[in-house]
């Protein structure tokens, strides 16, 4: 009984002194680190879409050109339309399309 009494005064003076290792608190104060705002997207006036309106633009040779400059080329989105379920597929070609 003796052992037994004193193996269990053992682990309570453990627990206790394990306890006051760990504590389980939180900050009492309402400071919150500063997130910086981003300034929102610029709203870019888009005309005309298709591959008319592109080729009036620019030189409409450089179209065709898989090795044209930058300039001359465009998003693909704005000439071609895909398919909802199937992006990967073409479905058809914008001749001359608004956006807004």
């Amino acid at each position: 009984m003796k052992k037994f009494l004193f193996v269990a005064f053992l682990i309570a003076a453990a627990g206790l002194s394990a306890a006051d290792a760990q504590t389980f608190t939180a900050r009492i104060d309402d400071r919150r680190p500063q997130t910086t705002r981003r300034p929102p997207a610029p709203v870019y006036e888009r005309g005309a879409a298709g591959a008319f309106p592109r080729a009036a633009r620019g030189n409409p040779i450089q179209m065709l050109n898989p090795r044209a400059p930058q300039k001359y080329r465009g998003s693909i989105e704005d000439t071609v339309t895909y398919d909802p379920y199937n992006p990967s597929r073409i479905t058809g070609i914008i001749l001359f399309g608004f956006r807004w």
